[in-house]
């Protein structure tokens, strides 16, 4: 049975909020460049040496890190988690702007709290706040230079010039106090806006869990309810096909022909009932010993021979008699024949199947190939009820999957070159410890 896998809160955090981040980042990296632009046409003819030369360095570094940055995403992609250590150049790069285009009165500053709500939200809301903080304490630095004048190019040339703005200190300092007040509601803004995203994961990752435990529930019950109809079956059917085999004694012409499909439908029937009864119960534990897969595989194909001639498929071996691995020779030889009957099912007239031992490791390889239509969802043919033949009933591949997973191996499907599929069974050395493999209790289901 397929095992669903539940993600923690922070996966599930982080994954949104990295979608939501590269929106914003690629976003940024096409407007960045006019931002600076603009920064520069404002700036570049200012007579202040001191103001072109701190200009100068932003825009060299952010020219260098929008680079470095763009190649990067090309290489790897946009990682909101790695830009912790690069946010001190950004936030840098942002303070010098505002320092230099009119210091507590620069119309840049409004970004602030946007860039304190961002690192909230984006990274880490201790990133925010630190930012809200360090910023709260430039906003004071500059309103006392400009109340003190003691820059006399603070403002830039394009704006007016001088050490401030025109207007009394009154209003300076209360358009220092609402910047104060917009940085700290700026970081309050995005830790709120972080707590509740937290929240609203956290309510439908409770609701999908209750979903699940539902799910599993239902999922137990109607595997009971199989096994015990299964099971009920089981006894009349086995009286009707020893009816069936009485009667078919006397029988001759076209009530033979009759009772021989009758029977072949009955021992049909008991193979479904069968493999429903493996699926419900619990693994039975291994009857490890020494094996030879050659020896196994070549059991089945002798098993298989006549089959194959009835439908005009031949058997190729190729197979390495020295390949021993340690394991339960009858589920082997099970998970063997569910490949082999597959194969040729989807073998045409005239076509062959190979089946092929070699060493995989220090354990071994069976590969079944086959030239057939080949599979398309090679992983959902493993699911329980999913087959593409018109009688089956979906479990063969599932049950010989659980079984090799019982031993620590493993089966899949592979499409070949020029068509068809490679059925493979990986074995190791010997099944690893019950803790270890995929199996068993992981998988709540396997066969005896």
């Amino acid at each position: 049975m397929n095992t669903v896998q539940r993600l923690s809160l922070e996966e599930v955090e982080d994954a949104a909020l990295d979608a939501l981040f590269q929106r914003g980042v690629k976003l940024r990296l096409y407007l960045a460049p006019f931002l600076f632009l603009a920064i520069v046409s404002v700036l570049a003819w200012d007579p202040a040496r001191w103001r072109l030369w701190l200009v100068g360095t932003a825009i060299s570094l952010a020219v260098t890190r929008l680079a470095w940055e763009f190649l990067r995403a090309r290489r790897v992609g946009l990682q909101r988690t790695r830009l912790t250590s690069l946010m001190p150049v950004p936030a840098t790069l942002l303070l010098i702007v505002v320092s230099t285009s009119g210091g507590v009165e620069s119309p840049v500053f409004v970004l602030l709290p946007l860039v304190a709500v961002f690192l909230c939200l984006f990274l880490r809301p201790a990133y925010g706040i630190a930012f809200a903080a360090l910023a709260t304490v430039l906003v004071w630095v500059l309103t006392l230079i400009a109340w003190k004048a003691w820059v006399p190019t603070l403002i830039p040339s394009f704006f007016g010039g001088g050490p401030r703005f025109p207007g009394n200190d009154a209003l300076l300092l209360t358009r220092a106090t609402l910047l104060s007040i917009a940085l700290g509601w700026g970081a309050l803004l995005g830790w709120v806006m972080r707590r509740a995203f937290q929240s609203a994961i956290q309510r439908a990752l409770n609701a999908r869990d209750e979903l699940l435990v539902s799910h599993d529930e239902s999922t137990r019950t109607l595997t009971t309810l199989v096994a015990e109809i299964a099971h009920e079956l089981k006894n009349p059917l086995a009286s009707v096909k020893g009816l069936a085999a009485l009667v078919d004694r006397e029988a001759s012409g076209k009530e033979k022909e009759r009772l021989t499909v009758l029977r072949r439908e009955v021992d049909r029937m008991q193979e479904i009932l069968e493999s429903f009864l493996n699926f419900s119960r619990p693994l039975v534990p291994l009857d490890v010993a020494p094996v030879k897969v050659s020896e196994v595989v070549e059991q089945v194909a002798a098993l298989y021979e006549g089959v194959a001639r009835e439908r005009g498929v031949a058997l190729r071996l190729d197979v390495r008699p020295e390949i021993t691995v340690k394991a339960d020779a009858r589920k082997l030889k099970q998970v063997i024949i569910n490949l082999l009957q597959n194969a040729i099912d989807v073998t045409g007239q005239g076509g062959a199947v190979d089946l092929v031992v070699g060493p995989e490791g220090s354990g071994a390889k069976v590969s079944v190939l086959d030239r057939g239509p080949g599979v398309k969802d090679v992983e959902r043919v493993f699911e329980p009820g999913v087959t593409s033949k018109a009688q089956g009933h979906g479990l063969g591949l599932t049950i010989a999957r659980l079984l090799a997973r019982q031993h620590g191996g493993e089966v899949r499907l592979v499409g070949r070159e020029g068509g068809g599929t490679s059925g493979e069974l990986s074995l190791p050395a010997s099944p690893l410890p019950l803790g270890e493999r995929e199996g068993g209790r992981e998988h709540g289901m396997a066969v005896s």
